[in-house]
């Protein structure tokens, strides 16, 4: 069969022309990862695949078929999607509607039709030697072989387990989308067992946080008695069986409009949180939080979302909130989006959104250098060329927002879209419904519902190399941060500046795991 092999860090679609590239060339730091994908033509019988190393190692390797995506609009220059190809030919890759290959299927459960197009990814634990280990893929059409040459050097740089990382990451779960995506009822075994594969899929990611449901109101003749946290509690313990390192608790509240002044509680939006009985209904929801949270011993793995993005107009409203909220669960970290520099005292984890961050940056680098914890967030607004993880734009952003993220010296990153997509027909529809218009492709999700589980994406393996990247390239920084934000300034030097070629990625990449390997792991450890 004729093939092609292409890095992970480039788009590959149904009609890409063939390349000259006929070996898999990798390189992983040891508890990290490298992939690469191979393009062939329609099989003409029954495919089957084999791996083998050529010598003794417990170097992992992951088969999966890329599975085509259709995006139905192009993002947009200022705000969500558009048709006018005009306004958006600058920065993404191809006008829309497009199919790409971004859905990741298990080889053996995916379906047998189309061109052959597969993602291979080589895993190292922490504890791999470092070495150059070859191998081949095996590509069998009934009786017909296709051999090809893999080599994979792993370096002795080492990313930690997100159990002792330093980079933080939240991506929102959609629990009701849970139910609907995969027909399951919502609380039952079956939904719990896929819930358990998510917070899997999620901690594969590098999150570190894993949002539960807030509590639910309980009424009785319409007079609110109570809330019903059993949602959260179960969710709570299957993500730390699961491995999650922290919980974050669900919103409590949020305005009606982005520029008036008060908050209001999800279970009465026209009860006002500064008033009386705003405050009582609090009380009740903190004081049974609080009480949840200690019967689990929670307290030291809890943080909790209050209300999503605080602006100018109401952050003093929001920090209102935030000590109605440590009266009752002290010591318990605040973590939110943010679209506002006066929060201080009101907010533990800062998240600015990526260009808010670069609008006040000067004030978001005082909080920084007085010690508050800054996060940073991606999603649909702005839109244009800003790095996003849509899926017409280059699939670099999705990775080197995380080399921003190093560059600013930012400790953590959240996006709102794990499994949120709520359209009709994700496999040929990416861009999301939302408030009668329509998300740029792939912004609410980043897996796909496959028949047991999640399905990861292109997009997810990007991330979860992004992540990979912050831990080496704050090793470097501490040891040379100049040569480091040099390395770094060759991929991205602003979220709206950055390469649109993966090859340029990924030698800057090769330069980094040169630096840690002369100046941070010169004795191979």
């Amino acid at each position: 069969m004729q093939y092609s092999v292409f890095h992970d860090t480039d788009w590959l679609y149904p009609d890409s022309p063939h390349n000259k590239e006929v070996n898999i060339q990798l390189c992983a730091p040891r508890g990290g990862h490298a992939g690469a994908q191979i393009l062939g033509e329609i099989p003409s019988g029954r495919l089957g695949l084999e791996f083998v190393w050529h010598q003794e190692t417990d170097l992992e390797v992951r088969l999966f078929r890329l599975l085509p995506v259709g995006v139905n609009e192009n993002t947009d220059s200022t705000l969500m999607t558009t048709t006018d190809y005009e306004r958006c030919r600058a920065f993404v890759t191809r006008k829309a509607p497009f199919e790409v290959y971004d859905a990741l299927c298990p080889f053996e459960d995916a379906p047998d039709k189309g061109r052959l197009a597969l993602y291979l990814c080589v895993d190292t634990k922490g504890s791999a030697v470092p070495g150059t280990y070859t191998g081949e893929l095996i590509l069998r059409e009934d009786s017909l072989e296709t051999k090809i040459p893999l080599e994979c050097r792993v370096s002795s740089a080492l990313v930690p387990s997100v159990s002792s990382c330093r980079l933080g990451m939240l991506n929102f779960f959609d629990y009701d989308g849970l139910a609907s995506q995969h027909q399951v009822v919502k609380g039952s075994s079956e939904y719990w067992k896929l819930f358990a594969g998510y917070v899997k899929a999620q901690v594969e990611m590098r999150c570190t946080h894993i949002l539960l449901p807030p509590g639910e109101a309980v009424f009785e003749d319409g007079i609110l008695t109570g809330f019903d946290f059993s949602m959260a509690e179960k969710a709570g313990q299957i993500a730390r069986k699961e491995g999650a390192r922290w919980l974050c608790g669900g919103h409590i509240a949020h305005w009606h409009e982005w520029d008036e002044q008060e908050y209001y509680p999800n279970w009465n939006q026209s009860l006002g949180i500064t008033t009386t009985e705003g405050y009582l209904q609090l009380r009740l929801y903190l004081t049974r939080w609080a009480e949840i949270i200690r019967q689990n011993d929670w307290q030291n793995c809890m943080t909790q979302a209050l209300a999503d993005e605080p602006q100018t107009h109401n952050d003093t409203t929001y920090r209102i909130l935030a000590g109605i909220f440590r009266k009752f669960l002290p010591g318990i970290p605040i973590i939110d989006a943010v679209e506002t520099t006066c929060l201080g005292g009101g907010i533990d984890i800062w998240v600015p959104k990526q260009d808010t961050y670069e609008k006040w940056r000067p004030e978001y680098e005082k909080l920084q250098a007085a010690g508050e914890t800054m996060w940073f967030y991606t999603c649909a607004f702005p839109a244009g060329p800003i790095m996003n993880r849509s899926m017409d734009l280059p699939l670099t952003a999705s990775r080197a927002v995380f080399w921003m993220g190093a560059l600013y010296r930012l400790s953590g990153f959240l996006h709102w879209g794990f499994n949120y997509y709520i359209g009709s027909d994700i496999w040929h529809s990416a861009c999301c419904p939302h408030k009668g218009a329509l998300l740029p492709a792939g912004d609410a999700h980043i897996v796909y519902p496959g028949q047991s589980g999640p399905l990861p994406s292109m997009r997810f393996e990007a991330q979860r190399a992004g992540a990979e990247d912050y831990e080496l390239l704050m090793q470097a920084i501490a040891t040379a941060p100049m040569e480091t934000d040099q390395i770094i300034r060759r991929v991205c030097t602003s979220f709206r500046d950055y390469t649109d070629k993966g090859t340029v990625l990924a030698k800057a990449r090769s330069s980094l795991l040169a630096l840690l390997e002369s100046e941070v792991y010169t004795n191979g450890r």
